[in-house]
């Protein structure tokens, strides 16, 4: 009885979280900190996930929310998911700054894809420069426009 319901409880999990998928509903971003270096940008997300996506991020994984968290950052090219768990993720991004006149320029980008922009706001988009200055932005949908010195 108890493996009946576990099972059942795995395939609620899995039904639901493709579900959320489609709708893009399953995990809600909260924060976003960018951290500057040459002309890369790391990012590190903090979010929360429904209850059945949960389950089945701790069941099974987080293998299965890289294509959603690499496409949260859609308006880049060059996206890599370093680590992700059921609260966080970290994702680099290559060549997402532009050295211009010894300056690294990073240009706005949208959250969320091309065809899907993010709708629902970060709440907070911290970004942190080599020199360990901080900038801080709220109920943004979008990176926003930051440059620095280059060394």
């Amino acid at each position: 009885m108890r493996q009946a319901v576990i099972i059942l409880v795995l395939l609620a999990a899995i039904a639901f979280s493709s579900c959320g998928s489609a709708r893009g509903d399953y995990i809600k971003v909260r924060d976003v900190t960018m951290h500057l270096e040459g002309d890369r940008a790391t990012f590190d997300l903090n979010y929360t996930l429904d209850t059945f996506a949960r389950l089945y991020v701790l069941a099974l994984g987080a293998r299965q929310l890289e294509p959603d968290l690499i496409s949260f950052l859609g308006g880049y090219k060059d996206v890599k998911l370093i680590k992700a768990d059921e609260s966080r993720a970290s994702l680099q991004v290559n060549g997402a700054g532009k050295n211009l006149d010894n300056c690294y320029l990073f240009y706005s980008r949208p959250f969320g894809s091309k065809d899907k922009p993010l709708k629902r706001g970060v709440e907070r988009l911290s970004v942190v420069y080599p020199g360990g200055k901080v900038d801080t932005f709220y109920n943004v949908n979008s990176t926003q426009n930051v440059f620095y010195e280059a060394d």
